[in-house]
């Protein structure tokens, strides 16, 4: 009897066994499956690549700079491969010192945007990708693109428009209409600095503010009938008479009439924006400003009238490009994502939607025709006027053969007048003086 029972544990251990030798060979072969499985959906699933990061150097502020992060992110969020990442400056002059101190190393960014004077001294610095090979691509539409030309370098197009500018005329309605002056019916500088004194005399405030802006003394001292250089290339004018009369014109206007002020100083575009206020504040009742500026302006206040003459003369104000510039030192897969950004931004709807934001010129003519730019029209209709400058008066800017050197010393004068209140003609007579020996440089290379 107990060999019976000893004989039955043993049949039912070894049919335990056998269950858990079965159980172990499924578990087993059920988790071989699962890897096996794991495995398979590993293989065909796509690795997340992260994204080519692209550092982009601009120096907007205000609703320029929210409307350019707003158009980045767009970018971000559409596009799998690039991702850009704004590096921030103060104006386009503190965005060269940046861009001039990454190149030193060897390590620009990927992508930036700069004023006219700024591009040509990177371009003289054979620092920029030449684009020729990406602005004949069909996708691109080189055709509908306004001022292209301008970014041309040596017969290298070594920057395209990123929005067109040009210098404006903004009013407060309610103070010239008080005085019954129609803006319009002036012909002359002349005659709005009759209004602006009058303005000084009856309401106590400034009559026209003068940006601290060498551009703008540039556009007075062409709209006089003057010129930067000779017809040939090889002398210096910008201390002809013409020079002097705009800008002694203006100095008087500020410092001995005081019927005009400047406003200087201050941290990047600081000065800029305060002239804005001043104006939107009721301290002043106008000023020249950028086709720009239209997107931090309040248009129940203010109105946008073009540029005026001096002397007789016929305005002559510059429409230039403010450009994208691409980088030779750059990876090239940045510099695929770059232009990846540039066509982005370029884009009909996308330019047009640039402009009314901000109230620069959009860079292609088809923008205009866009519902989002004929929408905008209807609600404010000074959003046509600096096109209109641009394509009656507008002339392109100074192609500076220095290198930017006589900028700077057109620069450096136009502080001397508008803040030191030194006559135009001595701080011409030196600036030209200086900007003569840089030339002579540049001519002898």
């Amino acid at each position: 009897m107990e060999k019976r029972k000893g004989s039955a544990k043993r049949i039912i251990s070894s049919i335990l066994c056998s269950a858990l030798i079965m159980t172990g060979v499924i578990g087993c072969s059920n988790q071989a499956s699962s890897e096996n499985n794991t495995s398979s959906n590993t293989s065909t699933a796509p690795a997340s690549k992260e994204k080519v990061k692209l550092e982009f150097y601009y120096g907007l502020g205000g609703k320029l700079g929210e409307t350019m992060q707003k158009i980045v992110q767009d970018f971000n969020n559409q596009n799998q491969q690039y991702e850009v990442v704004p590096v921030i400056q103060g104006s386009y002059s503190e965005t060269l010192q940046a861009l001039q101190a990454q190149l030193a190393t060897g390590k620009p960014p990927a992508l930036s945007i700069n004023g006219y004077p700024e591009f040509m001294k990177l371009a003289k610095s054979d620092a920029l990708l030449p684009l020729d090979e990406y602005i004949n691509q069909p996708e691109y539409k080189k055709e509908d693109v306004l001022l292209l030309e301008q970014g041309k370098y040596n017969e290298a197009t070594l920057g395209v428009p990123a929005y067109v500018a040009t210098q404006m005329m903004y009013y407060r309605k309610d103070i010239f209409d008080k005085y019954n002056i129609d803006y319009n019916s002036l012909t002359s500088f002349e005659q709005l600095a009759d209004a602006a004194k009058l303005i000084k005399e009856k309401e106590g405030i400034s009559g026209w503010s003068i940006m601290w802006y060498a551009e703008h003394m540039i556009d007075y001292a062409r709209s006089a009938g003057g010129d930067i250089v000779s017809a040939d290339g090889k002398t210096v004018t910008i201390d002809s008479e013409e020079w002097v009369y705009a800008w002694d014109k203006i100095r008087k206007a500020i410092h001995e009439d005081k019927t005009m002020d400047t406003v200087y100083g201050g941290n990047g575009w600081e000065w800029w924006y305060k002239t804005i206020d001043n104006v939107m504040n009721g301290k002043s009742a106008g000023y020249t400003g950028s086709s720009g500026d239209g997107g931090d302006l309040d248009f129940s206040k203010v109105a946008t009238g073009m540029q005026k003459g001096f002397n007789g003369k016929k305005p002559r104000p510059v429409a230039t490009s403010v450009m994208f510039n691409l980088f030779k030192a750059s990876p090239k897969e940045q510099q695929q994502g770059a232009w990846e950004f540039v066509k982005f931004f370029s884009e009909a709807e996308k330019t047009a939607y640039w402009a009314v934001e901000t109230g620069y010129i959009p860079i292609r003519d088809s923008a205009v025709k866009t519902d989002i730019y004929q929408n905008k029209l209807k609600e404010n209709p000074y959003l046509s006027v600096p096109l209109e400058q641009a394509k009656t008066n507008g002339i392109a800017p100074f192609v500076d053969p220095t290198g930017g050197k006589i900028y700077a010393e057109i620069e450096l004068a136009k502080d001397k007048v508008l803040i030191e209140n030194i006559p135009a003609a001595e701080a011409l007579k030196e600036a030209k003086r200086k900007a003569q020996i840089e030339l002579d440089k540049a001519l002898k290379q």
